[in-house]
């Protein structure tokens, strides 16, 4: 039976490959170099865990030759405290808001009572209801820049978004008396009106002759700062007074046309009727 295996064995011997097998000290040295290899990788393993765990320790200031530091529990975290809800807390707890005082604006709006009256202008005379269709000064004016006489600088101020900061009244007293276009406008504050009186003037001077086909129209600024924070009039040929004056935030524009061309008693009445008209507004509104 032991023979028999050994034919075996001596057969399949013969059928492998020829080989040529490591000498008994090569197989110890690979063996040594793998045990190396795999205390040095446990080694490594162990350092990053001990370098984990003493990091945060290293960091509070423990050098090389300094003694360990002694670690300390973490602080403790205590969850904030919730406001409740309940609607029996006191109300003496709960802080008060506090804001400064609002500032009112000028309140643009143009009530009825800061136009002139009909006596204001004379005893025959009444307001005229319904839309006035008259001719404006400002027809003449948008004819010249047209022209390149004046470039309109500087600019109009922004109106009011008020629908009643904007009021007119027609006053007559006959197809052949004097009547009287009032027209009063509110802003928001009175530098914005005064910017419009610096516009109208700075048109009249721009604009002192305006030849356009049939138009042919003079403007002169006769007198200035007789009424009001600021007052302009101007002739207007061939037969018109302009008042231009400001109270306050409020500017409003008189345009006084006469059946003939006006004179000094023309221009006398102009001046008091801008006085008046400052009055109304005054005593009607906070421009004042």
């Amino acid at each position: 039976m032991r023979d028999d295996i050994s034919q075996q064995l001596d057969g399949f011997g013969a059928d492998l490959p020829a080989m040529t097998w490591a000498s008994p000290e090569e197989i110890r040295g690979r063996g040594e170099r793998r045990r190396r290899v795999r205390v040095a990788g446990m080694t490594a393993a162990g350092v990053v865990a001990t370098v984990l765990v003493a990091g945060t320790a290293f960091a509070l200031g423990g050098g090389p030759g300094e003694p360990d530091p002694t670690l300390t529990a973490g602080p403790t975290i205590t969850a904030a405290p919730q406001l409740s809800t309940s609607p029996s807390a006191s109300p003496s707890t709960r802080p008060t808001p506090t804001s400064p005082s609002p500032v009112a604006p000028f309140d643009t709006v143009i009530p009825s009572a800061a136009m002139l009256r009909a006596a204001d202008v004379g005893p025959a005379y009444r307001v005229q209801s319904g839309e006035y269709l008259g001719e404006s000064h400002r027809y003449v004016t948008g004819l010249c820049q047209e022209k390149g006489q004046w470039d309109g600088k500087p600019g109009r101020p922004q109106s009011s978004p008020e629908r009643d900061s904007f009021r007119r009244r027609v006053l007559v007293a006959g197809s052949n008396a004097m009547h009287v276009v009032q027209e009063v406008t509110g802003y928001p504050s009175a530098r914005s009106a005064g910017e419009l009186m610096a516009h109208e003037r700075a048109g009249f001077e721009r604009c002192a002759v305006v030849d356009h086909r049939e138009t042919h129209v003079e403007f002169e600024i006769i007198a200035t700062g007789f009424a009001g924070d600021e007052a302009l009039l101007v002739r207007m040929t061939p037969r018109t007074l302009l008042v231009l004056v400001r109270a306050g935030a409020v500017y409003a524009e008189l345009s006084l046309w006469f059946p003939s061309a006006p004179d000094a008693e023309d221009v006398a009445f102009a001046r008091d009727l801008a006085e008046k008209a400052v009055a109304r507004i005054c005593a009607a509104t906070t421009a004042c």
